[in-house]
């Protein structure tokens, strides 16, 4: 897993023959956050066989929390990926449960994403979650949660 200071995306520019980094766009962040290119760093194809919408209980969407499977390595994979505060290290998790089995998260103070988190659940259902938090570490703001808590995607 990376740290947030590694997925803050940087963008080299050259100002007065002098190199100068700034901080990569938003639109850049998000190209970079795709959850399929997040979980196929492995070198593996994944594709999207659930999403759900992380929001505040105002009913505000903060990100999408992604379920991915990959048939080639027989993993899923779940990403979070912020849509709001995105460049911005937020608390952000997501997190993997294989029934009878082993439980996956990743969390952290991100600025586009928190994943990938991968495990096998051959013949076993998966539920997957993810929250994003407007302040680092989860100690301040207010939290946005999604995902599926209830078994689902069997096989």
């Amino acid at each position: 897993m990376r740290t947030a200071f590694q997925r803050a995306g940087l963008v080299v520019a050259v100002a007065a023959s002098a190199f100068v980094a700034v901080p990569a766009t938003a639109d850049a962040a998000a190209a970079a956050a795709s959850p399929t290119a997040v979980c196929g760093a492995d070198g593996h194809s994944y594709s999207v066989v659930a999403s759900s919408p992380v929001k505040f209980s105002s009913g505000t969407v903060a990100g999408t929390v992604y379920l991915l499977y990959s048939s080639g390595s027989g993993k899923n994979c779940v990403v979070t990926v912020k849509t709001s505060y995105t460049g911005t290290a937020t608390f952000t998790t997501a997190q993997l449960i294989i029934q009878n089995g082993n439980t996956y998260v990743d969390q952290g103070n991100y600025t586009s994403y928190a994943g990938p988190v991968r495990g096998s659940a051959a013949g076993k259902c998966v539920k997957y979650w993810g929250s994003i938090n407007t302040g680092p570490d989860g100690q301040a703001g207010a939290n946005a949660s999604g995902g599926r808590m209830s078994w689902g995607n069997c096989g």
